[in-house]
């Protein structure tokens, strides 16, 4: 029992040391759709609400004095989580115009609160060292890539006088070769000119042997048709005159259909020859 009492006395005065008392108060216009009960814990949040804004207005000088830098909703944020212990000093309702007032007060641990800035703000400054840090090693490696660079510069410099005496010495020698190829290019792009002049009269001859080839197979085809519409007509005939004119007719259309239908194996023939031709160039 007497530890208990040496505890509980101990609490007490932690308490007292590190608590702050807040005060808060709020009138609340409820409406006909909520019950008094809500409106009473609406406007008791809200004043505990208020309580916290006039406590973190408070603290935000003292953080400024520390050198914190914080802002208003941040500390509302941290008060709000930290409020124990409310309770009502005074409430008043009005049934008749439809009015709540509630004053509170409550319990804040200010230097647990200071303390979540301070830890933010080591932080901080751990972070701006970090960053000074990095700083000093980009500018130590940009100092040394610097130094490679003009290093390379230097080695490429000497590299490239070495590379260009090394291409006068092959410029030199590759005139005194080109004299000697000049000669034979010559031939060979005579050749070439005589050649391409065989291919394009070959290519043309095979597009004109396939436009042959095409408009003899097209009349072939129309004689069919004209051909297989007069027999029609020969077979739905009402009288024998008629009827021979019209298979006379079928008759002759199909026979001039034989004939460039075998004409036109000649042109396909040539067009085949003709590209064969023009491969060879």
């Amino acid at each position: 029992m007497k530890n208990f009492l040496i505890i509980l006395f101990f609490s007490i005065l932690f308490t007292a040391t590190y608590s702050k008392t807040i005060y808060g108060e709020y009138t609340y216009s409820y409406g006909d759709d909520e019950t008094l009960t809500t409106a009473k814990q609406k406007c008791q949040t809200l004043a505990k609400r208020d309580a916290v804004e006039k406590f973190a207005t408070f603290l935000k000088s003292e953080t400024v004095l520390r050198n914190y830098q914080t802002e208003n909703d941040e500390i509302i944020a941290n008060a709000e989580a930290m409020v124990t212990d409310v309770k009502i000093i005074e409430e008043k309702i009005d049934k008749l115009n439809t009015n709540i007032y509630y004053k509170i007060s409550a319990e804040v641990d200010e230097e647990k609160i200071l303390g979540v800035y301070e830890a933010k703000e080591k932080l901080k400054l751990e972070k701006i060292e970090a960053e000074r840090k990095a700083q000093e090693e980009r500018i130590a490696a940009e100092r040394k890539a610097e130094a490679e660079r003009m290093e390379a510069e230097r080695v490429a410099q000497e590299l490239k006088l070495k590379a260009d005496k090394e291409a006068l010495e092959a410029k030199l020698k590759h005139e005194k070769e080109l004299a000697a190829i000049e000669q034979e290019t010559e031939k060979i792009k005579l050749s070439r000119e005589i050649n391409e002049k065989d291919r394009r009269f070959w290519r043309t001859q095979k597009w004109i042997a396939l436009g042959a080839f095409a408009g003899s197979a097209g009349l072939g085809t129309y004689f069919n048709m004209q051909g297989s519409s007069n027999y029609d007509d020969y077979k739905n005939a009402t009288s024998t005159s008629s009827a021979d004119d019209l298979y006379d007719k079928a008759e002759s259309n199909y026979l001039y259909r034989d004939v460039t239908f075998s004409v036109s194996i000649v042109p396909l023939g040539y067009f085949f020859y003709a590209w064969y031709k023009e491969s060879q160039y």
